[in-house]
């Protein structure tokens, strides 16, 4: 295997607005049917107070920054996320990734900042990847 080393401080986003539909794909794809995500007056009972996004929905917008950040053929190996405030239908999500530290494997240790349309901080965390193709890979 050849490996391409990540640059510490680089950075990489994407947003994206949460739509109902997206509720409705990632139940079908998580089996997640909680009625707190699609049940308005269930939902009304929780002390939210109304409907929720899934959370992981939220957080697979780091999937896409990571392929932005780290390149074709990178691998995603532990993610430690903590979710700080509920993202709603409607929702505005921007996901900032940050290279913090690339140890001699080329395994990047990367910072996860989720914000939504008021700046505030719904998801953060940290995911280690790195990035591989097999040797004499095209790397298009």
């Amino acid at each position: 295997m050849s490996f391409s080393k990540p640059q510490v401080g680089a950075e990489a986003s994407v947003s994206r607005t949460i739509l109902e539909e997206d509720l409705r794909t990632f139940a079908r794809l998580s089996l997640d049917e909680n009625p707190v995500h699609f049940d308005e007056a269930f939902a009304s009972k929780t002390f939210l107070g109304r409907r929720v996004a899934h959370g992981m929905l939220g957080a697979a917008l780091i999937s896409g920054a990571l392929t932005k950040l780290m390149g074709e053929g990178n691998v995603w190996l532990s993610a430690s996320i903590r979710f700080q405030k509920p993202v709603f239908p409607g929702d505005h999500l921007e996901c900032v990734l940050r290279i913090q530290d690339v140890n001699r494997r080329g395994v990047a240790e990367i910072s996860v900042s989720i914000k939504n349309q008021r700046a505030e901080s719904v998801i953060a965390g940290t995911v280690q990847s790195m990035r591989f193709l097999a040797e004499g890979a095209d790397e298009r």
